[in-house]
This record gives structure tokens, sequence and C-alpha cells, in this order.
């Protein structure tokens, strides 16, 4: 039996998890807390933790002396390791090297860990031509204001879900983003920032395959509807427009700029009216769902080709994924603050056209803070449609059932 090792994960790896027990592989989730996953992912989808054949408990996955430590005197031999999680790709990447498994290189993914390494590798490589600014501290921002162009983007330097990623529009807004920002306590979340040149256009992804230096399976291109300037809250799938082959061959070119080899990615790009240009690289598969839009939209598993890319046993076919019909998710989110009063029920919302899946990010009683970041979602829908402006469409009017059924006060 095959054993395959994941170093925390996101909602699309719950269903590796799923993928492993269909295949007969030994699945070994290493973990340093379980109130993460409660955070992160819907109470109706905690039951496919329960899928891994072993967990192992650590202080902190992110040691990677600890974490081999670990799978030496409780798990044995390894024939797989990866991650699904954002704030665990370097350490997956460092840990298959060390034994001596296939894997992503560690060097690309600190790249891509940090925001402006990131930009610099990209002009330096002649890959994209953004500039950004480091700050040590959000802080620095007033003292550092002559050297921006404005409006500008800022982001943390390591990050994720959107946390602290706003756009200071002018000198003014500095103060009040400056004291917002700086309160920011949140894991995996730096306090050193940096303020990119603001890309004003539509957000797309590109899902990709990297079986080797240079060969990128592209599973396709994804429409990202985007509020408040970076909080996610929809997607569809397959994106067919003019630019969508420059697109994916600006994902690839990043790819190979920064020396990623191996592994899946989600590559996130804002087409201008000037062109693409790149956001960010996240060297694992996307997650909040898209995995599932994917898999509904091609027939085909990306996060199963992900665990058999590990284990050497992928097919080597061109290409790997054909669209067999559209894909989309949306949420429900709520611009005011208060508890929810009511809303529909699940049953309710799979009534809708198109709907194949429901998930409740809150529920009944539950008190809703600022919109503020992807953890600000309440209700997650996931529709099908003969193509993707169809499947936009259902997931659209599912979401605005839900917004006609829930009283938040």
């Amino acid at each position: 039996m095959k054993t395959v090792v994941f170093i925390e994960t996101n909602f699309s790896g719950l269903d590796a998890l799923l993928y492993c027990k269909t295949r007969g592989y030994r699945a070994v989730l290493v973990t340093d807390s379980f109130d993460r996953f409660r955070k992160w992912f819907p109470a109706s989808c905690l039951y496919k933790l329960d899928l891994a054949d072993q967990i192992v408990s650590v202080k902190d996955s992110n040691d990677l002396d600890e974490v081999l430590a670990a799978l030496k005197q409780q798990v044995g031999v390894v024939d797989a390791l990866l991650t699904f999680a954002e704030i665990r790709t370097q350490v997956a990447a460092r840990l298959c090297r060390a034994l001596g498994l296939r894997g992503s290189n560690p060097e690309a993914v600190a790249i891509t860990q940090d925001k402006f390494q990131f930009r610099q590798t990209l002009l330096e490589k002649g890959a994209d031509t953004v500039k950004c600014e480091r700050l040590d501290r959000i802080e620095d921002l007033p003292a550092r204001q002559d050297k921006l162009n404005f409006p500008c983007f800022l982001k943390p330097l390591q990050g994720h879900s959107s946390i602290g990623a706003v756009i200071c529009r002018d000198r003014a807004d500095i103060g009040r983003i400056v004291e917002e920002l700086a309160g920011i306590r949140e894991d995996w979340i730096s306090p050193d920032f940096v303020a990119e040149d603001y890309l004003d256009g539509h957000l797309v992804s590109v899902e990709i395959l990297t079986t080797a230096a240079g060969q990128h399976q592209v599973v396709g291109v994804a429409d990202r509807d985007v509020i408040k300037d970076s909080i996610e809250i929809g997607a569809s799938f397959p994106w067919h427009d003019t630019d969508r082959d420059a697109v994916a061959a600006m994902a690839c070119a990043a790819l190979d700029a920064i020396g990623y080899d191996f592994g899946a990615s989600h590559v996130e790009i804002i087409v201008t009216d000037s062109g693409p240009h790149l956001v960010e690289v996240n060297t694992r598969v996307g997650g909040s769902g898209h995995s599932i839009m994917l898999d509904l939209s091609t027939a085909r598993s990306i996060v199963g080709d992900y665990v058999d890319l590990c284990l050497g046993t992928l097919e080597e076919r061109q290409p790997l994924y054909r669209f067999k019909q559209g894909a989309a998710w949306k949420c429900f989110v709520s611009p005011q603050a208060g508890v929810i009063r009511s809303m529909p029920s699940t049953e309710e919302i799979k009534l809708r056209a198109g709907v194949q899946e429901v998930w409740l990010h809150h529920e009944v009683g539950d008190e809703l803070q600022e919109l503020n970041s992807n953890y600000s979602w309440i209700v997650q829908v996931m529709c099908t449609g003969k193509d993707q402006q169809e499947a936009k469409l259902n997931a659209a009017r599912a979401i605005d059932f839900v917004a006609a059924q829930t009283v938040i006060g």
C-alpha cells in the first residue's frame, strides 16, 4: 500500500483524502492545529478529515526537523508528500528534498512566499513589468509615500486569504490604512508589506500541473469575482476570451522564471487594457472549492492527479484536461456586521437551477464581523451549466435567492 503524507490541508485537500481512500492509498495528515481547520472549513466538510488513515500531531508543522522526526517515528516509509495549504508549501518542498521524494523546488517556492522577491525576480527575468516597494512594517508607509505612484496596491509580504490586501488610492488614505493594517494578528501574515503598481483590470487565475521543468499541463483559466479591492467571492470555468492564450502563456513563463519545475500551481493574473500582468503564484492547487469547480467541468480530479504526480504514476498524455461543461462557485457575503437571524436551508438552496453543492460558512445565530477577507463568506454554492456563462448565471441566481431569504440584524 502506498503511503501519502499531507502537511496540513486546505479545502481542496479534503478531497485528496477522499481520493486516497478510493484508490487504496494510506493517507497520513500532519497537523499542529485542528482548530485551524474548524476556522477554515465549513462544518459540513469536517467529516472528510476522518478519512485520513493516520493523524500525526506535532507542535509546529512548519518545523522541518520536528516533522522529519515524527514521520520517522510514527509513519515509516513515505511514498509521496505534498500539501494543499499555502502556509506549508515551502516546508513541504524542503521535506520532499530531505526524504528524496518527488517535490517542488524549495527555492522557487520561497520566491513565491516573498512578494517583493517575486516581483524582483519577474523584473530581472523579463516576465513582467510591475514594480513594488518593500515596507518593513506598515507604519513605514507615510515616510515612503514619495517613492510610490498612486493608486498603489498594498499587501503583506507573506500572506493568504486576501487578509491585509487593499488599494491605497491617494495620500489621503494613508492614515486610515496604516491604522487598519497595523492591527492584523493572523497566522502566516507577515508584519512587512509590499506596495505595488496598481493594476486596473479583470482578475483571472490559471490552474496548472507542472510535470517537469518547462513542462506545464494547463488545466484552464478561471474567471474571478472580487469585491472591496481583493475579497474573492466567486469564480467560473472555463474562461474563454481573446486574452486566454496570452494569460496562460504568461503564467507558464512566470513558473519558468522562478524555477518552478514540479507540482500544482494557482497563478493569478489581472488583464488590463495594456495586457495581462501577474498578481501572484500559489504553488498549490486552488482552494476554496476551486478544485471541485475544475473537476465538475473536466470530469477529472486535479487533486487526484497531483497525488499521482507525486507518486510517479500520473499518465503522460497531452492534454490531460478537456472541458465537458461549465462550472462556477459564488459566495453570499454581508456588507453589514450583525447576527444572522434567519437564512434558507441547504435543501432549499439545492433546489435552485444548476446547484451541485452548498456550503454554510456561517449559521443562524452566528455574529458577523466587518467584511474584510475571504473569512467573511456566509454561504457558498457550486453550480454547473452547459458552459461557463450559464454556470456563472446559475450561481449568481442561487446567491440572489440566499440574499433575499437571509436576515441579519
